[in-house]
């Protein structure tokens, strides 16, 4: 089965131009999920704010700390009660779970109902109500598969045109309506849709914001997965097993590293050789082998990559292997790791020492802390 990724959209504007949002939005994307978190602080601007990331603090905390998202919204609820919802301290909040198959599970208190997308069906989510003992709030699910999506938002989409254009707002199901008055030859355009809902808005009110509005959709679309195997395993009888399965993998195949171009070569039987078309007295050049994506030498060209991760990509020579492994992971939304831990004497040397060339157990978790900056999902086995 193909790797299904979930795309984030946001577009937010303040009640007053130039003044901070009252609603916040925070995502983290991991192996076992996608967790959305949408908060409406109470008021406008700077006080809104605050109320926001307090809430926002709170349950980012409980999440962390292995509670699942109806605990978190009951121990927030208790907090609630205990404190009033009139406080500064108060915010409205929705957080949706989106698990690996699809399935989603959204829980709101005092957030307009999410909306399910697709380019054949639109639809306001009905919720379940929970009585928490503190409170109530709504439970939906659904799935998603490639294609379709949810949409979160705050009550300033929901209520625009109030005391204007429209009596009672703008309601779910009329954002439902303008979603598919915008379906275009059966496709949702994901990337301008949010933007769209929000110049709505804008429209409705009379070319204004009576509120904080923030729109928030996830879609799934088919992901690009980068498979990178660096280092051989401690135990060289784990060579043929990992290569295996290595090799069995769906996505792209990356092998960094002399020694472990070579394993691979001998346990596929496949020759590898020397790519003489590239030649550069600082970079090695990469190795040719069938069924292999890339294959390049080790330390010097990972230290490279971290060298240049963050710099502008027209600055980079195409031909080089450094320009070509960070092309395939920065055109990767999942790349999984296999990190030999077998030393090597020549990544410990005094000459790489002296040149700063860390060895690939400092350099590579360094360069997956730039991966993550980048919204990559990064997965990690040792051998």
């Amino acid at each position: 089965m193909n790797y299904q990724h979930f795309d984030i959209e946001v577009s937010q504007n303040s009640y007053k131009n130039n003044d901070v949002c009252g609603d916040m939005f925070h995502y983290e994307i991991t192996e076992k999920f996608t967790t959305l978190i949408l908060c409406d602080g109470k008021g406008h601007g700077i006080t809104g704010n605050i109320s926001a990331q307090m809430v926002l603090s709170i349950v980012k905390n409980l999440l962390s700390s292995g509670f699942s998202i109806r605990n978190a919204m009951e121990v927030l609820l208790d907090f609630y009660a205990n404190t009033g919802v009139d406080g500064s301290h108060y915010s409205a909040i929705t957080i949706a779970r989106i698990f690996p198959d699809g399935m989603v599970n959204i829980l709101s208190y005092s957030n307009p109902n999410p909306i399910f997308l697709s380019p054949n069906n639109v639809l306001v989510l009905a919720g379940r109500p929970i009585d928490t003992g503190s409170g109530i709030i709504s439970e939906s699910n659904c799935f998603i598969k490639n294609g379709e999506g949810i949409l979160l938002m705050t009550d300033g989409v929901t209520n625009a045109g109030i005391g204007r254009t429209n009596q009672w707002g703008w309601d779910c199901e009329k954002v439902c309506n303008f979603i598919s008055a915008n379906i275009s030859n059966g496709k949702i355009d994901y990337s301008q849709i949010t933007k769209d809902i929000n110049n709505e808005v804008f429209a409705i009110n009379s070319d204004n914001f009576d509120d904080d509005v923030t729109s928030v959709i996830s879609f799934s679309r088919v992901g690009s997965v980068v498979n990178i195997l660096s280092g051989p395993p401690t135990d060289i009888n784990n060579d043929y097993v990992f290569v295996k399965k290595f090799m069995s993998l769906k996505g792209r195949k990356v092998v960094c590293g002399g020694t472990t171009s070579n394993i691979v070569s001998k346990i596929t039987k496949r020759q590898i050789t020397v790519d003489t078309s590239y030649y550069n007295a600082f970079t090695p050049p990469p190795f040719i082998i069938q069924g292999i994506d890339l294959a390049t030498e080790g330390a010097i060209t990972l230290n490279r990559l971290y060298n240049i991760i963050d710099e502008p990509r027209e600055l980079m020579n195409d031909t080089s292997p450094v320009t070509k492994l960070y092309d395939e992971l920065m055109n990767a939304d999942k790349i999984i790791f296999f990190i030999g831990n077998s030393n090597n004497a020549t990544e410990n040397s005094i000459d790489f020492i002296e040149q700063g060339i860390r060895p690939r157990n400092q350099i590579i978790p360094l360069i997956i802390n730039e991966l993550k900056l980048k919204e990559k999902l990064i997965v990690v086995e040792k051998i």
